[in-house]
């Protein structure tokens, strides 16, 4: 066969396809489709509960987190299996699964924070049930292994989630907590509230990668 033919009639096919529709399906982004849904922000007395979904953490570590947000004005609910401990899990997944499930089905718990992250909620994810999730939106609290329910929940349902801190994030003692660790913790508050919050940026001059050296072959 002649090969300029044949290459012509390759790119004459592709033109009457791409035409047709079969090879310009353009992929939807189920993100640009609507706005997520905000779940209802916290008033004084709504209570908030804390699971250990992936890593272990002891009671007596989530203390500080429980005695802060008690100061906030919202009650706490500690998850049956927190303090339980399997292996570098907060339990056993069957425990973790109970749990969470627990927590999302619960309609007096408006928001859900994780103790910590770690590993572990990879594995129990696919046996959560968001039936009445989806009825009753709730702020899911948490990042690093946390990711993967915010992830989930976005992706799937739709509904905003928080990306912060956890209770192992909250200092033992506030009066050696530096600025930035304080605003952070503060602004978990703040936006479980719907109050506005400010973003201070900073915008730093650029430094060489190597100082006073060149590439080779430059002067």
């Amino acid at each position: 066969m002649n090969r300029k033919r044949f290459i012509s009639s390759l790119v004459t096919a592709g033109a009457a396809l791409s035409t047709s529709g079969a090879w310009s399906v353009t992929p939807t982004n189920p993100y640009t489709k609507a706005r997520h849904k905000i779940p209802p922000y916290l008033q004084p007395g709504d209570t908030i509960g804390i699971i250990s979904p992936s890593g272990y953490m002891s009671l007596a570590d989530l203390m500080p987190a429980v005695q802060l947000i008690q100061n906030w004005c919202f009650k706490v609910q500690i998850g049956d299996n927190t303090g339980k401990k399997d292996f570098i899990y907060g339990g056993t997944d069957e425990e973790r699964v109970a749990d969470l499930q627990q927590m999302l089905d619960n309609p007096e718990i408006k928001a859900i924070m994780c103790a910590r992250g770690g590993y572990g909620l990879v594995r129990i994810i696919d046996r959560l049930n968001f039936k009445q999730f989806k009825k009753n939106p709730k702020w899911i609290i948490g990042f690093s292994d946390i990711t993967a329910l915010h992830c989930h929940i976005n992706r799937n349902f739709g509904i905003a989630t928080l990306h912060s801190k956890m209770c192992n994030s909250f200092p033992d003692d506030w009066a050696k907590a530096d600025a930035m660790q304080i605003a952070t913790i503060q602004s978990i508050r703040q936006a479980l509230t719907g109050e506005s919050l400010n973003y201070l940026v900073t915008c730093l001059p650029p430094k060489p990668l190597r100082k006073n050296r060149s590439p080779i072959g430059w002067r």
